[in-house]
């Protein structure tokens, strides 16, 4: 009886021994295999990088990649100024050079950063599509989850055709693109008013003796009681310049620097011949100004 503990005793102690390196060896293994994975996903996206893919291997690659290895292969397609779509063989045209869009059909500001990324609409629309079914789950543990082959994964039914490229700031595609919430919406709108009234300010601020930091601080103060709407800023060039003047006007009433500018002789000449050239009087001036006021 007491032979027989001794021995269950060391079998025990022997096993327990075997255990953590087992379990070492165990952990090796599988950080082995994480690497090798992650070594096969960036070998797909050099793949990805090439001018054309085949739609068959772009289906396959779905289980070799995760979405932030295919969010690299448009970002990197973009750079080389390919469409980021990976099937598609289109050079990249003219990219804007803004983030957001204001839409007047819609009078939502849209951001359209990944939507440059992309010849098309429909490449847009079929790489998003493509990317929402590659699985979210670590490369590693996909083997683990049920049906390791995962679902099948499918690319838009039709082919790009000529008539799909069009410009990315289509009024009618609002690119599918998505959408900004309404506080950020109004401080865009905001900041794309005050860069529009500052480049025509800095214009007109020379000929009447005054500088852009003498504006500064008011012209932003004046900003933020504006209710900004779809047809409030969007201008062309010289109804911008008649705003930013009126503004000019109105802020005279509460900086006494600016008041002083536009009290010289030169400055009102300088102000009623740039009012002739917008077909515009000065008492036109003053009646916009009055009706700003009000």
């Amino acid at each position: 009886m007491e032979t027989e503990e001794r021995r269950r005793r060391g079998g025990s102690a022997k096993s327990s021994k075997k255990g953590p390196i087992f379990r070492r060896e165990e952990v090796k293994e599988r950080l082995r295999e994480k690497l090798e994975l992650e070594r096969r996903a960036l070998k797909v996206v050099e793949r990805l990088l090439e001018d054309s893919v085949a739609e068959d291997f772009l289906i396959d690659c779905a289980k070799l990649i995760t979405p932030a290895n295919y969010k690299d292969t448009v970002e990197e397609r973009f750079i080389a100024k390919l469409c980021g779509y990976p099937v598609c063989p289109n050079k990249l045209g003219k990219i804007p050079n803004q983030r957001f869009k204001i839409s007047t059909k819609t009078n939502r500001v849209y951001d359209i950063t990944e939507r440059k990324c992309f010849c098309s609409n429909f490449c847009y629309k079929a790489s998003k599509h493509y990317e929402l079914q590659i699985s979210k789950t670590p490369l590693w543990l996909r083997q683990h989850e049920s049906g390791s082959s995962g679902e099948e994964v499918l690319l838009s039914e039709r082919c790009l055709k000529e008539e799909d490229i069009e410009d990315p700031l289509t009024e009618s595609k609002d690119p599918v693109l998505p959408l900004i919430d309404s506080q950020a919406q109004n401080l865009i709108q905001k900041r794309i008013t005050v860069e529009k009234l500052s480049s025509c300010l800095r214009n007109i601020v020379g000929p009447v003796g005054l500088t852009m930091s003498d504006l500064s601080t008011d012209l932003n103060n004046l900003v933020r009681t504006f209710r900004f709407s779809n047809t409030n800023i969007i201008h062309k060039t010289p109804e911008w310049t008649l705003i930013a003047v009126v503004l000019l006007h109105l802020l005279s009433f509460v900086s006494p620097v600016v008041r002083d500018a536009l009290e010289v002789s030169a400055s009102v000449q300088y102000l009623n011949s740039l009012m002739e050239e917008l077909g515009l009087q000065q008492h036109d001036l003053l009646s916009l100004v009055e009706l700003f006021k009000t």
